[in-house]
Order: C-alpha cells, then sequence, then structure tokens
C-alpha cells in the first residue's frame, strides 16, 4: 500500500543528495513524516503533557520535584508513541496485503509506503528521544540514552531499504510500553502495591514476556538467518518500489554490506539484551509492591 501521506516535492528534492550519498534511497519519501513525528513528540513533551497534568492532576503535579516532572512528562510522550506505534504496526500487518513476503529477498529489500510511515514517525520519536536523552543525561543515565541510540539507528538504516518486513513485526513489542509507563504512573501517584497496580504488573509481567522476550528473540533469529543468507548470495537482488500512482516504480539493485549487516545484529542484540535486563528489574519491582502490603499486614497483626 501507498503512503496516505505523500512528501513534498520540494522536500524530497532537497534531502535527495544527502540521502543518496548515505544510500537511504526511501528516506526522501518519508523525510516529511521523520520531521513531524519528531516536532509533534516535542510539543507533546513541552506544552501538552505539562498541562494537561497541572489540569488533570493539581495536586499532585505541582508537589513534584523538578526531576520528577521531567520524567512525568517524558513518560506521558512516550505512552502515546508506544500506543501509536503498536496499533499502527497491527494495522500494517492486518491490511497491507503488499508487505506479504515468501522469499528471504522480499523480507529483506522489501518495501511499502504504509509500512515506511509507521517507520518515519517512530524514527521521529527517537530522533525526539536521543535528544532528550543527551540533554538530561544525569536523570536519564546511559541506559535510555543507549536504548534511544540504538532504535534510532535501526529506524534510519532500514531507509536503506533494509529488513522493513520485520521492522514493522518488531514494532509489536512495544505492546507492552504502555503498561510500563502506566505501572510508573502509579508509583509517583502513591499507588504503589494497590490492587490495580499489582493487576497491570501482572499483565506487564506476561505481556512484556511473550511480545519482547518470545517473539523479539524469534525475530531476531530468523532476521539473523535471512541476514546470513544476503550476506552469502554472490549475485545480486533487484528490487522494484512502488511509491506513486504517477510517477516510475524506483528499482535498487541490493548487495548486502557486512558493515550494515553487522550493525543491524549488533542492535538487534543489544535491544534484546537491555529487554531481558528490564526484565529482571520489572519481576523484582513487582515482588516488592506485592511482599510489601503483606509484611505490613502481618505487623499490623
Amino acid at each position: 500500500m501507498l503512503d496516505p501521506i505523500p512528501v513534498p516535492l520540494f522536500l524530497r528534492n532537497a534531502i535527495n543528495p544527502l540521502t543518496n550519498l548515505l544510500h537511504l534511497h526511501t528516506l526522501p519519501l518519508h523525510v516529511h513524516e521523520v520531521i513531524i513525528s519528531y516536532f509533534f513528540y516535542t510539543f507533546l513533551n513541552t506544552v501538552v503533557a505539562p498541562h494537561f497534568s497541572a489540569y488533570v492532576l493539581p495536586d499532585t503535579y505541582s508537589k513534584f520535584p523538578l526531576r520528577t516532572k521531567l520524567q512525568w512528562n517524558i513518560h506521558i510522550t512516550s505512552f502515546v508513541n508506544s500506543t501509536f506505534v503498536s496499533m499502527a504496526a497491527l494495522y500494517v500487518l492486518y491490511v497491507d496485503q503488499d508487505r506479504l513476503s515468501e522469499t528471504w529477498e522480499e523480507r529483506m529489500w522489501g518495501y511499502t509506503g504504509l509500512g515506511g510511515m509507521v517507520q518515519a514517525f517512530g524514527a521521529g520519536y527517537f530522533v525526539w528521544d536521543v535528544q532528550v536523552c543527551l540533554s538530561n543525561l544525569e536523570t536519564l543515565g546511559m541506559t535510555d540514552l543507549l536504548h534511544a541510540v540504538v532504535a534510532l539507528s535501526i529506524a534510519i538504516l532500514g531507509f536503506y531499504p533494509f529488513g522493513l518486513y520485520y521492522g514493522i513485526q518488531y514494532a509489536l513489542v512495544e505492546l507492552s510500553t504502555p503498561l510500563v509507563n502506566i505501572h510508573w504512573f502509579l508509583n509517583k501517584m502513591n499507588k504503589a502495591g494497590s490492587t490495580f497496580q499489582i493487576i497491570n504488573g501482572v499483565l506487564l509481567i506476561v505481556i512484556f514476556a511473550c511480545c519482547r522476550l518470545v517473539w523479539g528473540s524469534y525475530l531476531t533469529l530468523v532476521f539473523f538467518r535471512d541476514v546470513w543468507t544476503a550476506l552469502h548470495t554472490p549475485q545480486p537482488s533487484w528490487t522494484e518500489y512502488k511509491y506513486s500512482t504517477s510517477e516510475r516504480p524506483l528499482t535498487l539493485e541490493h548487495q548486502a554490506p557486512w558493515w550494515l549487516a553487522s550493525t543491524f545484529m549488533i542492535s538487534n542484540a543489544i535491544v534484546m539484551s537491555l529487554s531481558a535486563f528490564w526484565f529482571t528489574k520489572m519481576i523484582a519491582t513487582i515482588r516488592n509492591h506485592i511482599v510489601s502490603p503483606r509484611n505490613q499486614e502481618k505487623r499490623s497483626s
């Protein structure tokens, strides 16, 4: 399916020299969505989130120190992005029949305008995320910055195009992120250990394990298999990309470079390692929230 938001011609022509130099062949078709996404999340984080929170939770939000307000606004932005990306990925998987691929060439080099749009909105978010992590490194830490840089690298290099078929499916790991944010919000609202948080925590662990650890690990393995095949195929592949009803399709020759394949494989390994690390932290946190109220009940009795 085609991108429902076509790029302005002047913007595509303006960025073409740079994207041709970097071999990001499909980025000119979606650069406007990267820009829109970046400014949307910047506006959401700096304007909408603080005003909305002050209006809905005036007593709670006003008492937060500046550090907590910063984190609160970032979590709201993350909640909106993860919800949108998850729903958008599910929509693409359901309606975009053009992305159905049977060969490794189609999975590695395939591209559809609708999938590229979701990829672009995700890239814009991670541009914002890297900026926020760099400007608040002391508060957010190196782990968040590493995740943001790796995610941005994967999103941008996907415009080669490379691995978009897997990128859309991998976006489903974000299904657990809204629950992560809800868990954090409840902590800051003094609802730690509440029934609602325990239910949310159980759902979070189940969905996180299914989406990030099980589904993510499976996708990583099959993605590595196709990357290995691409690297050891002597003949180049040719792919035709239909991105407009009024223009000729874009035809590209593909030969998987080692640097690109290595970048994707290392990035996926880092993300999966971070997911495993966060999972152990979540288990420990939720266990503490369940055990603490029980200990208090025993002491009072």
